[in-house]
């Protein structure tokens, strides 16, 4: 577990008026400095979720996602007021992420919620770590943050692709191939899921016919699919983001079945009923992280109405972005003050050990209660970070698409990487 050093909090001036109480708490001070209100703490997030870019599509839930969270976290009136500034996390073609990360940090943010790319969050990390800014990923599954030299201010509640790359290479082979193609694109993500799908179809007694890499800004895949399945597997594995749209008209014009491919959570989500070109029925997807209930997609969609934004298509990683809001603000609770370190300090000690809770308000509770040690389990799963801010226990959930590109869960798989 991180050292549990508190920060001070800031004492406000008694005879401050309420006007300039506010003004001081909407100019606070550095990345590591503890703001407060005359009714409490006061958080300020930011986050880098994509609204542009080859991962688009897991924008809208992520930021719906952190804005029920933020509302949640409000409506407590626990004494911690929590706010959220969103900007654009774009794709590694270009460097939105890092003109945003600029930005929010000029803004005072004590967290950075996303990228949801593992490879765009490489590019930001070490700007965002530095300014001693916790940065909590809700997607990132590359297995490069377990070791990665961020002096414990990163953080993630999406496991890592070790245990969605077993649980997809498994689940290939359960279905009764044994020579299997994969084609996937050349960044962190596309190659530690690889090499960890690789390892579970290899560990099972499956043999990897063709491993085909492309680059992620291509825009044709006609000649990577045909090598891909020169090999005659028996199974087809995309690792891909949004390209997986070009990716299926090139395996339908070869006319491979639908039935003997898979996909993984990069790509999972991006085809729905609206995509004409092809209907991929029968194809299977790996998405790290549990069902969205039904009452949580009805709230999420109510948040969304209530934003001015498009109804949700998707629920991809929504769980996991709310989970990190509320894990980032009961931390701050916690430690009693919202600066980056007193935040990193105890985002380990409320997610695993202590009192078990499974909201914002019923957490907070506790803490006013005086239980430091709590354990929020959340909507995503029971979390429990280990000490290199990953979650140790995760779920992966199967995905299956039928006629008119519809889709629905067919079961979990629970993975414990401690193990």
């Amino acid at each position: 577990m991180f050292s549990t050093r508190r920060a001070r909090r800031t004492a406000l001036v008694l005879a401050m008026s309420a006007v300039t109480a506010v003004a001081l708490t909407a100019c606070s001070g550095s990345p590591g400095s503890t703001s407060s209100s005359s009714s409490g703490l006061a958080l300020k997030i930011g986050t880098i979720l994509p609204q542009t870019g080859t991962l688009a599509a897991l924008g809208p839930p992520e930021i719906e996602g952190v804005n029920l969270a933020v509302a949640d976290a409000n409506k407590a009136k626990a004494g911690i007021t929590v706010s959220a500034i969103q900007k654009d996390s774009g794709d590694t073609t270009t460097n939105i992420a890092t003109q945003s990360v600029t930005s929010l940090l000029s803004s005072k943010v004590s967290a950075i919620v996303g990228a949801a790319s593992s490879s765009v969050s490489l590019t930001v990390i070490d700007q965002i770590t530095k300014a001693k800014v916790v940065q909590f990923s809700p997607a990132n599954t590359s297995p490069a943050f377990s070791t990665y030299k961020d002096n414990g201010y990163y953080w993630r509640d999406a496991p890592s692709d070790v245990l969605q790359g077993r649980v997809l290479g498994q689940k290939v082979l359960k279905d009764g191939a044994i020579n299997i193609a994969i084609l996937y694109q050349n960044d962190s993500y596309g190659q530690g899921l690889n090499d960890n799908v690789k390892k579970a179809i290899s560990s099972g007694g499956g043999t990897v016919t063709s491993d085909v890499s492309y680059d992620p800004a291509a825009t044709n895949f006609a000649t990577e699919v045909s090598k891909s399945l020169a090999s005659k597997p028996d199974a087809f594995i995309v690792i891909s983001f949004t390209q997986i749209k070009s990716i299926v008209q090139e395996i339908d014009k070869a006319g491979y079945p639908f039935s003997k491919v898979y996909g993984s959570d990069g790509n999972y989500g991006v085809i729905d009923p609206s995509f004409k070109n092809v209907d991929i029925a029968g194809m299977q997807f790996t998405n790290p992280g549990v069902v969205a209930t039904a009452a949580f997609k009805t709230r999420l969609q109510a948040q969304a109405s209530a934003d001015g934004a498009k109804a949700l298509t998707s629920f991809n990683y929504a769980p996991e972005a709310y989970d990190a809001v509320t894990l980032i603000s009961l931390a701050a609770l916690v430690g009693g003050a919202t600066d980056g370190t007193t935040i990193k300090n105890n985002l380990q000690q409320v997610s695993e050990g202590g009192t078990k809770c499974t909201s914002f308000a019923a957490c907070a509770k506790l803490v006013k209660a005086g239980t430091k040690n709590i354990d929020y389990d959340g909507l995503s799963g029971p979390i429990t970070f280990d000490a290199n801010g990953d979650p140790s226990q995760a779920y992966v959930t199967i995905y299956k698409y039928a006629k008119g590109n519809t889709n629905s869960a067919t079961g979990s798989e629970f993975g414990d990487l401690t193990k």
